[in-house]
């Protein structure tokens, strides 16, 4: 319990839809970046505040293997990550993933470990793809009543602060960034395309 994780459910940089999920010494709390305000500065300078030992990102931190130039690598759309996870392209992303890959590049030159997940993986090892998860609102109660009912009863959160599926994300980016700290995550991909640890 005695360390700092944030997971970032990254989205438009000036929609509203930026949420960070900060674990403090088994306290979990929410960022929600507001609407017209910059998301990737507001991160930054939480990232700086806090000094995580490491942030688990939503949003993909490298190109498909081709574009780097790596041996073996011929698919012009999807990371070996993306096709195991059945995950969006980057190139399909486009901007986000630019601007993904240049937060990351900001936090690692602060000395803070970025890795990109992917929260849908960790939706359903929890359960939720079951109950709803992402296809209606009105299974978000449900979704945050099953992440609260597998929260460790030390970890203390506010119970009305998961309010929207980015803030879910968030908190499912954080539990891999727990996992990992515990030994206890998985790893997709290849080491020189780039990961997906989960």
């Amino acid at each position: 319990m005695n360390r700092i994780v944030i997971g970032i459910d990254l989205g438009s940089r000036m929609s509203g839809n930026t949420v960070l999920s900060i674990f403090d010494h088994g306290n979990v709390h929410f960022m929600r970046v507001d609407k017209n305000v910059c998301a990737d500065t507001f991160s930054l300078n939480a990232i700086q505040h806090y000094r995580p030992q490491h942030v688990f990102l939503d949003a993909p931190l490298s190109l498909p293997g081709i574009y780097q130039g790596i041996k073996g690598c011929e698919d012009y759309h999807f990371r070996k990550a993306d096709r195991e996870l059945k995950a969006m392209s980057p190139m399909f992303l486009g901007g986000l993933t630019a601007r993904a890959i240049e937060l990351s590049d900001k936090m690692r030159k602060d000395g803070i470990p970025v890795f990109e997940t992917y929260p849908r993986i960790m939706a359903r090892k929890q359960g939720l793809e079951s109950l709803g998860y992402k296809k209606v609102k009105s299974s978000l109660k449900t979704c945050q009543d099953q992440l609260r009912a597998q929260l460790n009863p030390k970890i203390q959160m506010e119970p009305r602060e998961m309010e929207s599926w980015h803030h879910i994300d968030a908190f499912l980016a954080m539990l891999s960034a727990l996992a990992y700290a515990a030994g206890a995550h998985e790893v997709y991909g290849d080491e020189k395309e780039g990961l997906i640890h989960v």
